[in-house]
């Protein structure tokens, strides 16, 4: 079975398809040339295209006379930088409402918020990951799923379940699923699983890649749900374990009875099963317990078996009996 492994990739590996080779900064306001798709930071570009019609990267030509028109913004490109690199879109809105500030004489009024550096992380929805993020978490009852509709009013016992924590936006799934445990005290043999709705979360899954994964809107806190099960792993592996180590047990004992055994001995008639007779238990899940017999267990690995008589060999080969 191959297991699926995660592995965080640094931000500077990530440099060369987030920077602009003309300023060698991030991107800020992302275009990209039709031709070739090679992206740049909008003012870079620009001037570089005022004196050239040719890609700074490949050389394509981007138009013959007016390479502005074959140039696009690419919002995308520019959301993942923002969303990638820490501080950047709060340090960019910043130095706009700063240079705004400083030139007063220079007309803003035609672009947007975002151009005059009036947009919150809120409002464009950038997380960071010293961010304190509110989040509410309740137990997942799949009953009451079932049972209850959307258009009812929640009750007071399920307001009253909900707990409410703020923590960083980098905390892990799996710090919420141990600090689960050791709020609750559940022990090791149950394992939690943390929940977006109905959908059971990664542990490598940090608060900030829910908010992107699921599009938290910030209109609430960020509604989280747990369940509690059994390590049903665990407890078949263990069970297969006894019953191997109990199978072998008994072989071993059975070998053992029959070399001690004398060698003259007549078979006599016992309600007890031979010790290689299989004895078929009435536990489906643990096949190593079987019921006991006469008093005795057949599945412990010491169990003895008392015969009525025993006879032994005399020296002259006449049989006397004992008890």
């Amino acid at each position: 079975m191959t297991m699926h492994r995660t592995t965080r990739i640094k931000i500077t590996e990530l440099n060369p398809h987030l920077m602009c080779v003309l300023c060698g900064g991030y991107f800020i306001d992302a275009t990209t040339i039709i031709e070739c798709l090679h992206s740049f930071c909008k003012m870079c570009i620009v001037r570089y295209l005022e004196n050239s019609k040719y890609c700074p990267i490949c050389d394509v030509q981007v138009h013959k006379t007016k390479p502005l028109l074959n140039i696009r913004s690419d919002k995308t490109l520019q959301d993942i930088v923002y969303k990638l690199v820490p501080g950047l879109f709060k340090n960019e809105m910043k130095r706009r409402r700063d240079f705004y500030a400083e030139h007063p004489s220079v007309d803003a009024a035609n672009g947007s918020n975002e151009d005059r550096g009036e947009v919150a992380d809120e409002d464009k929805r950038i997380i960071t990951d010293d961010e304190i993020i509110s989040l509410s978490i309740e137990f997942f009852d799949t009953k009451a799923k079932q049972q209850g509709s959307e258009g009812e009013k929640q009750t007071k016992d399920e307001v009253n379940n909900k707990r409410y924590l703020q923590c960083p936006a980098a905390m892990t799934v799996m710090h919420l699923r141990k600090f689960l445990r050791s709020k609750m005290d559940i022990p090791c043999t149950f394992q939690i699983e943390v929940m977006y709705e109905d959908e059971p979360l990664k542990d490598y899954y940090t608060l900030m890649d829910i908010a992107y994964i699921y599009t938290w809107r910030r209109n609430g806190p960020l509604p989280l749900k747990y369940r509690v099960r059994p390590n049903c792993k665990k407890m078949k592996i263990t069970h297969t374990q006894d019953g191997l180590s109990s199978a072998n047990r008994s072989e071993s004992d059975s070998a053992s009875d029959q070399a001690n055994s004398p060698a003259g001995a007549p078979s006599t008639s016992s309600p007890l099963p031979s010790p290689s007779t299989p004895v078929q238990s009435t536990h489906p899940h643990f096949p190593h317990i079987s019921n006991p017999v006469n008093g005795s267990s057949m599945g412990s690995p010491n169990r003895q078996f008392t015969f009525n008589k025993m006879r032994k060999p005399s020296l002259n080969g006449s049989s006397t009996s004992s008890g």
